[in-house]
């Protein structure tokens, strides 16, 4: 497992409001395989949906009424 600190965009999914973030992330080898992937960020603590291509996050966030 490898650890690393990534300055990306973090795109919330259900509100589509967008932050400029930067996160610390555990990638396994798995993750290291693919463009897309799902990898643990700390700061969220659990696991997100990343993008390597244009290093985005995508957070299921839940709007209130």
């Amino acid at each position: 497992m490898k650890i690393r600190t990534i300055t990306g965009t973090i795109h919330y999914c259900n509100s589509g409001r967008k932050e400029v973030q930067t996160v610390n992330c555990l990638f396994d080898d798995r993750a290291e395989k693919y463009e897309l992937t799902r990898v643990y960020v700390v700061e969220f603590k659990q696991e997100l949906v990343f993008s390597k291509n244009d290093n985005t996050f995508l957070v299921n966030d839940h709007e209130e009424d």
